[in-house]
């Protein structure tokens, strides 16, 4: 998997490379669950989508972001009642303008507009919080890769993926799981991570 390393690294603001093994793949599925259940209890339903479709993937690796790592644009969407109510803003500039605006509530860089705000506070139906997958086809100058797609895990899976790492973590600031499959069977022999079809929790 070195080429698929070579690749991760010379995208700007990727820093450490992590290949993740069975015994981590049953780890993270497991801290996802979890997070699940925590997501129940606090805030309502909790969707990560992002984090099934890319323990669906045949492969999967793990990467650490510093400070010029190009995030996703609205990874986060909060729905109710089947109408999208609010979502994560990356922009700091574009996040200070709806801070300021008395239109919108703004809750850590989620946008939400005030009105739907006051609706879902006097609500019984929960809000239900979804994290979306983002193409990453960069990868896929890779042969035999196909399908490339990272995917923001759960805080706790975060705190997992930077133990692994033997690097000074602390100057990175996110962690992303990374998943693709496979194009032909030859080529899967040449891998070292983790196989995750069929796994999805």
């Amino acid at each position: 998997m070195n080429e698929v390393r070579t690749e991760l690294l010379l995208s700007k603001g990727i820093g450490s490379v992590l290949f993740l093994d069975e015994t981590d793949r049953k780890k993270i599925i497991e801290l996802e669950m979890e997070d699940v259940q925590k997501g129940l209890i606090l805030c309502g339903k909790k969707s990560n989508v992002g984090m099934h479709q890319v323990l669906g993937c045949d492969m999967m690796i793990g990467f650490l972001t510093n400070n010029e790592f190009q995030w996703p644009k609205h990874n986060i969407k909060l729905m109710h009642g089947g109408r999208l109510i609010g979502e994560d803003v990356s922009d700091p500039v574009e996040l200070k303008g709806y801070q300021d605006d008395p239109k919108y509530c703004v809750l850590g860089n989620i946008v939400i507009l005030y009105e739907e705000f006051l609706k879902v506070k006097s609500s019984t139906d929960p809000i239900d919080m979804v994290i979306n997958a983002h193409p990453f086809p960069s990868i896929e100058v890779v042969y035999g890769i196909s399908g490339a797609v990272i995917a923001s895990p759960s805080r706790a899976s975060d705190e997992y993926i930077r133990s692994l790492s033997q690097d000074d973590y602390s100057v990175h600031i996110g962690s992303f799981l990374l998943g693709f499959n496979l194009k032909t069977l030859e080529y899967t022999s040449s891998l070292v991570t983790a196989s995750l079809k069929g796994s999805v929790y």
